[in-house]
């Protein structure tokens, strides 16, 4: 099994998933493909072409992915994808299971304290299944209790190690992004975070009009 590569600094943890044409994608979605434009020996450069779907990897889901009039990923104001982070442990979580409500009080889930944060849910799934199908196969996913009381909550994004929705028509999705809160995917390393005291990076490429995007997602340690 590869080794899953995070890249840490001073303070600094990547939380970002690997990106190659091994990377899984949501069932459905093609394959990443790299084909090469110009080489060294023959251009005297590298270049690569690369096609994916915008929700493979590491990627934000912008309101407009389910929400007919919802924002654009370059409509959303760019800090709130820089805030202080909140993570809540629900390494307990059971494959194939929903996560409740009472599940995430239990990992500490308060609405005031998620409030203008980014609210991350720590399983673990994406670091022991990253590589294999199980990632979007027998994962734990949000029960809608769940979805709607984080929803309600108003965090500035969301951030999951596990799909938020278990199976179509994706109601988790809906609730989320009808409440203009984005949702930060296939992160990896929450659980070797902190429950707070540190701040999330977390940057979409600035696509004109489109509905998500990958990114690139760091934690900032305090020192």
């Amino acid at each position: 099994r590869p080794s899953i590569g995070f890249v840490a600094m001073p303070n600094l943890i990547d939380l970002t998933m690997p990106f190659s044409s091994r990377t899984i994608p949501v069932p459905g979605h093609p394959q990443p493909e790299f084909e090469p434009l110009n080489e060294i020996e023959r251009d005297g450069l590298r270049n690569t072409i690369m096609k994916i779907s915008l929700h493979t990897g590491t990627h934000i889901d912008a309101p407009s992915h389910f929400i007919a009039d919802g924002k654009s990923i370059d409509e959303i104001a760019i800090d709130r994808f820089h805030r202080r982070g909140v993570r809540l442990d629900l390494t307990s979580a059971a494959p194939g299971e929903a996560i409740t409500l009472r599940e995430l009080e239990d990992a500490g889930f308060d609405a005031a304290a998620a409030r203008d944060s980014i609210l991350l849910l720590a399983s673990g799934w994406s670091d022991r299944s990253w590589t294999t199908p199980d990632l979007y196969g027998d994962n734990p996913f949000l029960a809608e209790d769940a979805a709607t009381a984080v929803a309600e909550a108003q965090p500035s994004a969301l951030g999951l190690d596990f799909a938020v929705d278990e199976q179509r028509p994706w109601p988790n999705h809906t609730i989320l992004l009808g409440a203009e809160v984005p949702l930060i995917e296939n992160l990896m390393g929450l659980p070797q975070l902190p429950p707070d005291d540190f701040e999330v990076i977390a940057f979409p490429l600035r696509l004109a009009g489109e509905n998500g995007g990958p990114a690139r997602v760091v934690a900032s340690l305090a020192p």
